[in-house]
């Protein structure tokens, strides 16, 4: 993890000076890329910050040993449902909200909606019928 903080740390001292030559190049005519660098200069900072907070509050992880074995990451990841249709439903209705994006404003509705009802789908799954508890 500390590996991983100096990497994503490093991005604010080399993104937002290519975001300011950038913006010097183009007379700052070109208001995409200049606030695009900087902002993602920002964000690899505010990343490479919480990982190194993490790093501090945790300290090594079985990842940052160079001896360790597979067996040593072994744990339990959270209980996923396997027979759940819910997350295709809410995955199609996230692609007809993007898609509506680039193909026509009106589109985006109806994936909201599609989402909406895949997310109440995919919370309430285990209240009733032959999965609740």
């Amino acid at each position: 993890m500390k590996t991983a903080a100096i990497i994503f740390g490093s991005g604010i001292f080399f993104f937002v000076p290519v975001g300011i030559i950038y913006g010097i190049l183009t007379d700052f005519q070109e208001m995409v890329g200049f606030p695009g660098l900087l902002g993602l200069g920002v964000m690899t900072a505010m990343i490479g910050v919480y990982v190194w907070l993490q790093n501090r509050s945790t300290g090594r992880i079985p990842a940052d040993d160079l001896d360790g074995e597979i067996s040593d990451e072994a744990y339990e990841y959270g209980f996923f449902s396997p027979w759940s249709w819910w997350p295709i439903f809410l995955a199609a209705g996230a692609g007809t909200v993007f898609a509506g994006v680039a193909i026509g404003w009106w589109i985006t509705p109806f994936g909201g909606l599609l989402v909406v009802i895949g997310l109440i789908g995919l919370v309430y799954e285990y209240d009733r019928g032959d999965h609740a508890h």
